[in-house]
């Protein structure tokens, strides 16, 4: 159970259905879940992203990390699990503007503002998100990744340097970054390019801090177990639904216990998130965050075209035909996510993985 191979199948499958409410919060159809209000904040499930990485990644690497060297292979590892993917749907939206400049098919002048030349090579960089940009840039989802890597940097830094003290120092860290959102922060926890790494460094280090704990606290079995998975599904839904403006810098908390009950797969929920199609749909979540904002933005081009949009969303005049083009979109979503999983971000881990394999003594 506290293996650091240990892979925590019901959070993982959390993080697919996260996946999914991100790309309904995205998804421009007019839609009778458009307007709700779970939908219309869930932009917050990103959050739960930023908590899950820094308690498996803490829970894999804790024990693990002890030179530099052992560093330099963590961040080898960790890169191969997202810059390939990136790379590849950059390099989709950098075709997309070449086939701007070509066919001029459409009024907006190619490789500028958030499309712009200097932009490709921050993102490249993973430094997008550091407030060096007016906007999220290029695939706007992977400032989430810009980020995520400076929380593997100094997750790395404090435990080579504070070995017995990184949790707590993480921890205050964690509390700066939440009172940096809740200050400078204009949209709170809807920071995304300007003060995303402080947003970043509060979830993944309060999921980091819990993974050293989380073994100690006394946790619920069977049905109480299960009443205490439901009701925390329910709360944190509930809040997000509802909550906006500075109140929103709690979900995270929300997040650490959420984190907390699911890890230990003690009840009726766990069991269910255990399933194969859900373990499965927690494995393509990434490449489903990372894709799907392409499809949209060529979705959004031809609606135009077509005149499928007369506002700011798709609309056919009906909203159960609404619905079914949304449901029909999700399905290229996800078809086109399980093609980049399975020949770009699997066969790229493995190659990683293999090239970072310590050799034997």
């Amino acid at each position: 159970m506290n293996s650091a191979h240990r892979r925590f199948e019901a959070l993982d499958s959390l993080r697919g259905v996260c996946a999914i409410l991100v790309v309904m919060f995205h998804m421009p159809v007019a839609s009778h879940w458009r307007d709700w209000g779970l939908i219309q904040h869930s932009y917050l499930f990103v959050d739960y992203f930023f908590v899950l990485s820094g308690f498996v990644i803490a829970h894999a690497y804790a024990q693990r990390l002890k030179t530099p060297k052992d560093a330099g292979r963590f961040m080898v590892r960790r890169l191969g699990r997202v810059w390939p993917l990136h790379v590849l749907m950059l390099l989709a939206y950098i075709g997309l503007e070449l086939v701007r400049l070509w066919t001029h098919f459409d009024s907006v002048t190619p490789f500028t503002r958030d499309r712009s030349v200097e932009a490709i090579f921050s993102n490249l960089f993973l430094i997008q998100a550091y407030n060096i940009h007016p906007s999220l840039t290029w695939n706007g989802p992977s400032w989430t990744l810009s980020v995520e890597v400076g929380c593997y940097m100094v997750f790395a830094l404090l435990l080579l340097a504070t070995p017995k003290m990184w949790r707590w120092i993480g921890a205050v860290l964690a509390v700066i970054g939440a009172v940096i959102v809740l200050t400078q922060a204009k949209r709170y926890m809807n920071t995304t390019y300007d003060f995303a790494f402080p947003r970043a460094v509060y979830g993944f280090f309060l999921g980091s801090l819990l993974q050293g704990v989380w073994t100690q606290i006394p946790r619920l079995k069977g049905h109480a177990a299960t009443a205490l998975e439901i009701g925390t599904v329910v709360g944190v839904c509930a809040f997000i639904g509802y909550a906006t403006g500075p109140v929103t810098v709690l979900v995270t908390l929300l997040f650490v216990a959420s984190v907390w009950v699911f890890a230990g797969e003690d009840g009726a929920l766990s069991r269910l998130l255990d399933t194969k199609p859900l373990v499965t749909l927690g494995r393509w979540s990434f490449a489903i965050y990372m894709v799907h904002m392409f499809v949209l933005v060529v979705t959004i081009i031809i609606a135009r075209k077509l005149d499928w949009m007369p506002a700011r969303r798709i609309d056919f005049g009906s909203v159960w035909l609404n619905d079914l083009f949304g449901v029909a979109l999700f399905g290229l979503i996800v078809a086109l996510a399980i093609l980049a999983h399975r020949f770009v971000e699997a066969p790229a881990q493995r190659m990683i993985d293999r090239w970072t394999k310590p050799k034997a003594a």
